[in-house]
């Protein structure tokens, strides 16, 4: 091979140790989408609380994975009544969201400043201020220690109108992704290949 057809191969990057622990992640290498999960309580009013573990598995049937920790009111919740709604909160309710985490139980959706909205298809609410709902009958969970992963699947999902006109959808939804503590990062436009 000549020498003019010969490339120089990319200066290595020094890599380092890194933790495996997310806790202490900075920078975070993984992102996790914030989203405010909702279920019943047992006197039936209404839970919410902010996640940032959940991400789609399987497309056909539409299953989402929800991680959790055991002794969350929201994983006892969906233990007892089979459902949740993964409720989609665009960047402007970065505040409200933060702040529901510190909100005492039971912790109903008009204690963090929403509104409560009812599903289409489960027992638990969606939240109208919310941009994407995407309500989940649980089919199984898996357990390690005290985290769980709970298997949704998706049995109705709904959107602001407003998403489906806009030039940008993504710049309208305003997706936001918790980073490591108190720091999170916005989707304010979308960029196609």
């Amino acid at each position: 091979m000549s020498a003019a057809k010969q490339t120089a191969a990319p200066a290595a990057k020094q890599k380092v140790a890194f933790s495996a622990d997310k806790i202490v992640w900075h920078p975070s290498p993984l992102l996790g989408q914030v989203t405010l999960v909702t279920t019943c309580n047992a006197d039936g009013s209404s839970n919410v609380a902010p996640k940032s573990l959940v991400s789609m598995m399987v497309f056909h049937p539409p299953v989402l994975a929800l991680g959790c920790n055991l002794t969350h009111v929201t994983a006892q919740n969906i233990r007892r009544g089979g459902d949740f709604v993964v409720n989609i909160p665009g960047a402007e309710l970065a505040e409200k969201v933060w702040a529901s985490h510190e909100l005492p139980h039971p912790r109903p959706i008009e204690a963090a400043g929403l509104t409560a909205l009812p599903a289409e298809q489960v027992k638990s609410p969606r939240i109208a201020e919310c941009k994407a709902h995407l309500e989940c009958v649980c089919e199984r969970e898996l357990v390690f220690g005290e985290e769980v992963i709970f298997l949704g699947r998706i049995v109705a999902a709904s959107i602001d109108r407003e998403a489906l006109e806009a030039p940008d959808p993504y710049a309208y939804l305003r997706l936001f992704a918790f980073l490591e503590e108190k720091t999170y990062g916005v989707v304010e436009r979308a960029e196609r290949l």
